[in-house]
């Protein structure tokens, strides 16, 4: 059994695994449209972390990792649990980066649903860029999990040119130096 990682599964894998590629999924976007009010945010001040989108021209990359042999069923109901706030799994075709043999046919994937009571949906990047400035949740600060999607993608997937993702994380940043310089003017 493969799941396939495009969030903090890249860049937080604190489950065991067997194996793991680097590779993309075709005909989905990621996108910052999901809330999380377990990890990023709290209830009635959701943080935003990625889901994915149908998109018939879309490529997502990430890692798809093979769970332990004889141990898939405790792995995956571990991973259930954590993505338990509106994902649901579904079965994709994965696509390792060559030179790998051909693609695990059965590679589970998370995803959030458009129909999930956590589902935030579409805003403006400058929207999604100040809830992310603003919230934090049981496993810290937003801007942690976008700036440790981003770093992970720049190391390991240097082929992903995400725009929505990038241009999301250059807003942040501009956005905290900006509140920094603020207050360094009000307390200067």
């Amino acid at each position: 059994m493969w799941v396939f990682g495009y969030g903090s599964l890249i860049w937080k894998v604190d489950f065991p695994y067997e194996e793991k590629r680097v590779g993309y999924i075709t005909g989905f976007s990621r996108r910052f449209w999901q809330g999380s009010t377990d990890h990023r945010g709290v209830p009635g001040k959701p943080g935003r972390v990625v889901t994915l989108v149908e998109d018939p021209e879309g490529c997502v990359w990430g890692v798809a990792y093979k769970l332990p042999t004889g141990r898939e069923q405790e792995v995956k109901s571990y991973l259930d649990y954590r993505e338990k706030c509106g994902y649901q799994v579904i079965t994709v075709t994965f696509h390792p980066r060559p030179p790998h043999p051909p693609p695990p046919s059965q590679t589970l994937l998370y995803i959030g649903s458009q129909d999930n009571p956590d589902y935030l949906g579409p805003a403006p990047l400058e929207e999604i860029a100040n809830q992310i400035v603003s919230s934090t949740g049981p496993s810290g600060k937003n801007t942690e999990y976008l700036f440790q999607l981003a770093d992970a993608l720049r190391t390991i997937l240097p082929e992903d040119s995400d725009a929505h993702l990038f241009s999301l994380e250059t807003l942040v940043r501009e956005r905290i130096r900006n509140g920094q310089k603020h207050l360094h003017t009000q307390t200067g």
